[in-house]
């Protein structure tokens, strides 16, 4: 039995003013309480409180739309800042406080514990540490001229400043003209570039069929007259440029994993829709849930010395091109 948290008297007590016949003062009088209790449990049918729970509750977010969050937060894995984030624009009503109640409603408040050692923080750099990285896209066109294309993909480590480019081949040709149009994108001087260890990026350790390759690679020229560092994460060890492999994610799951493109010309425009609302629009948590443009333009108050440009051309440029 579980008695109301305000509740003065027991079960007992409640039986035996049901079963008097003396008057409600009386009975107040003996059992310490109001005479406006004791007349309540004599004409009470039975002695038990009721729920003090409201017969009818509203919700901010329809119970039909629930399904929706659990559904995104078990797929993604997305945390609540990003889950609210995502499903915004779907769920109006939707903030951290009923995005939370709805979590817990389905035991989903809490993430699962990764079986993997704790990352390690990646080291301070200032703006130009850019790490890269090349994804496939599924492959695009009619159904029987369907081509694979492929999106290299980079991310600059203080800013989180992002640039996406498609290519229809994934060779050193395409990964040095990507670093050529990073060159050209961001404001700021680049002095490292962190890659894996494909063929596309780098020649080293790499191998043909006569025998080792000693030759540099096309990317590693670039770097070297712009005067760029260039690191190669270490083999099998993909969490070592976790920045972009996260940024890949992210690309996809506001892209292909919920459009569907009819050619490659839809999916480079939606591509370059994203990279702008990732720049300008979209709040970061590592960041403090700053926009990445904001902490650019932060970077060019106190550092004016590294950078090649004006950053606020590109903003200018950005609100240009949303107008259009």
């Amino acid at each position: 039995m579980h008695y109301h948290h305000n509740a003065k008297t027991n079960i007992s007590q409640r039986q035996a003013i049901k079963g008097s016949d003396l008057s409600s003062r009386h009975l107040g009088e003996t059992y310490c309480v109001s005479h406006v209790t004791t007349a309540k449990w004599k004409k009470s049918k039975g002695v038990k409180d009721h729920s003090s729970a409201p017969h009818t509750i509203t919700y901010a977010v329809p119970k039909e739309w629930w399904v929706l969050v659990k559904k995104v937060r078990k797929g993604a894995l997305l945390k609540l800042d990003d889950l609210v984030e995502t499903l915004l624009p779907y769920i109006p009503s939707l903030n951290h406080s009923n995005c939370y109640r709805i979590l817990k409603h389905y035991q989903l408040n809490r993430l699962p514990d990764k079986e993997k050692k704790k990352p390690r923080k990646f080291g301070f750099y200032l703006p130009g540490f850019l790490h890269i990285d090349v994804f496939y896209l599924p492959k695009l066109g009619e159904n029987s001229r369907k081509k694979r294309y492929y999106c290299f993909l980079a991310i600059d480590r203080a800013t989180r400043m992002l640039l996406v480019e498609v290519y229809s081949h994934k060779g050193q040709t395409e990964a040095a003209d990507f670093a050529t149009k990073c060159l050209k994108f961001f404001p700021f001087r680049i002095h490292h570039i962190l890659t894996d260890n494909g063929r596309e990026f780098s020649l080293k350790k790499a191998r043909n069929r006569w025998g080792k390759i000693y030759s540099k690679g096309l990317l590693d020229i670039v770097c070297q007259i712009a005067g760029i560092k260039h690191k190669l994460t270490k083999v099998k060890h993909p969490w070592t440029n976790g920045m972009a492999e996260r940024a890949v994610k992210t690309t996809k799951d506001h892209t292909f994993k919920v459009r569907y493109y009819a050619s490659v010309n839809e999916a480079i425009v939606d591509l370059k829709r994203f990279q702008d609302y990732h720049n300008y629009w979209r709040k970061q948590g590592v960041l403090a849930r700053k926009i990445p443009a904001d902490v650019m333009i932060e970077w060019f108050v106190k550092k004016p010395n590294i950078f090649l440009k004006n950053p606020y051309r590109m903003l200018k440029k950005c609100k240009q091109r949303c107008e259009t």
